[in-house]
């Protein structure tokens, strides 16, 4: 196949977004997809366990507050200590890494016998899965066209609450198989297995390789899968991209103002997710929904998640950035004051929990697809990653605050505490800018 000589140097970006979308960059969304689906059943498992756990122990629902916050606060530390790695030695290796982990910590959960050992065996966990998710998501934007690059990378990282639904929906089956450990084997097996596939399979990105290891025989390997017709030593990046290195750039006169808004809509955006999905299966239970039932409705949210996503990423790439935002936090703050004034049954709140979803779910990826985007190559896994870390303040914060919670309110009136959130959400999203988006 000859070789193009007519434009011998060509910018990676533009070469990507000159490019159609191809079977290579397919089967990268399509790879770190199921880095975020083995995150998302990870996240959410515990909650899952929680009755039958409790039940076992012979312990109180609300005394799990502390183990359903350990995988949270792991990943804040993932997210913002381990992930930046990711800017220096590559996305690939710390994303194949820390994925191994979450999948050993899962299995190790199965081992639990008491609430320290589930703490240690959480906390674990999460690292592996802040650090993951924040470096899979730094690879796929990198290799998406600037046209299409939101929506797609919302696509693969609402495989977070897919892989959140499906453990709903597997939890009946596996606990009557076997017990609550078999939760925890399963998706920690399939995490270890997705680690060792995408080591074989994943590239790493050539934004990283041609900034940080120029002439690297991994360059001329993804060019041949990427542009077979162009030459490799033709590309370059632009200079501008490797200027900043430190997570203090963040917080820099350049990125003070897009670093603030992202971290504020992550903080109350998490919590209102960890909310619903760390106390929802107990409080279905409590409102007397059958255990099965109670399972799978509390994450129809996260089903709602799915297509929430794909519906604000599509209207981002059209350039509406503010208004799908606002749209998603609107459409969840409809929801829940929906479920404030209906009765608590699976025929009423089902579609009400994915209405939830759609707003709350789709906007939490709008928030990590622009932490990728607002932010240049060279600090990108960085950039995400300290969202992620900071929006731990309120995911952490989401179940030991429930626990609590539940002591006092009624289901209904724990759900209603989620509105000022929303509404909160939807005004500081009103000052996002287009202009802040890179290449």
């Amino acid at each position: 196949m000859a070789i193009e000589t007519t434009a011998p140097l060509t910018e990676v970006g533009d070469l990507i977004d000159s490019r159609p979308i191809g079977g290579f960059q397919l089967k990268i969304i399509v790879l770190c997809g199921l880095v975020m689906l083995l995150d998302g059943y990870d996240v959410q498992v515990m909650a899952l366990a929680v009755p039958s756990v409790a039940a076992a122990l012979g312990l109180p629902a609300s005394s799990f507050g502390l183990t359903l916050s350990a995988a949270l606060i792991g990943m804040g530390f993932g997210a913002g200590l381990i992930a930046p790695l990711g800017d220096r030695i590559g996305r690939r290796p710390v994303m194949v890494v820390t994925l191994a982990l979450a999948g050993l910590a899962t299995l190790g959960t199965s081992l639990s016998t008491s609430l320290t050992d589930f703490v240690l065996w959480r906390l674990l966990t999460g690292v592996g899965i802040g650090a993951s998710l924040a470096n899979a998501t730094a690879l796929t934007s990198e290799y998406m066209p600037a046209r299409k690059r939101t929506w797609l990378t919302c696509v693969m990282y609402c495989n977070i609450a897919l892989g959140g639904f499906f453990a709903g929906v597997l939890a009946p089956w596996l606990l009557n198989l076997t017990d609550w450990r078999g939760l925890f084997l399963f998706g920690g097996a399939g995490a270890v297995l997705v680690a060792g596939l995408v080591a074989l399979a994943v590239p790493e990105s050539l934004k990283f390789l041609i900034v940080r290891r120029p002439g690297h025989r991994s360059i001329a390997r993804v060019m041949r899968s990427l542009a077979p017709q162009h030459d490799p030593d033709g590309v370059f990046a632009a200079p501008e991209v490797a200027r900043k290195r430190s997570v203090f750039d963040l917080l820099g006169r350049e990125y003070i103002g897009r670093t603030a808004l992202l971290w504020t809509l992550y903080v109350f955006t998490a919590f209102i997710i960890y909310i619903l999905s760390s106390w929802l299966p107990t409080l279905l239970g409590q409102a007397g929904w059958p255990r099965a039932q109670a399972l799978r409705g509390a994450v129809m949210f996260q089903l709602g998640g799915v297509a929430g996503s794909w519906l604000l990423s599509s209207l981002i790439d059209r350039g509406a950035l503010r208004g799908a935002f606002a749209l998603g936090y609107a459409i969840c703050a409809a929801a829940l004051v929906g479920m404030l004034v209906t009765p608590s049954e699976f025929l009423v709140w089902s579609p009400l929990m994915i209405a939830v979803g759609v707003g709350i779910s789709g906007a939490q990826c709008l928030v990590v697809a622009m932490a990728a985007a607002f932010y240049p190559m060279t600090i990108r896994a960085t950039g995400v990653g300290w969202a992620v870390t900071v929006g731990r303040l309120g995911s952490v914060t989401a179940p030991l605050l429930g626990g609590e919670l539940m002591k006092v309110f009624t289901p209904v009136q724990m759900l209603g505490v989620l509105v000022g959130p929303a509404v909160l959400c939807m005004a500081a999203s009103l000052l996002l800018r287009r202009s802040w988006v890179q290449a």
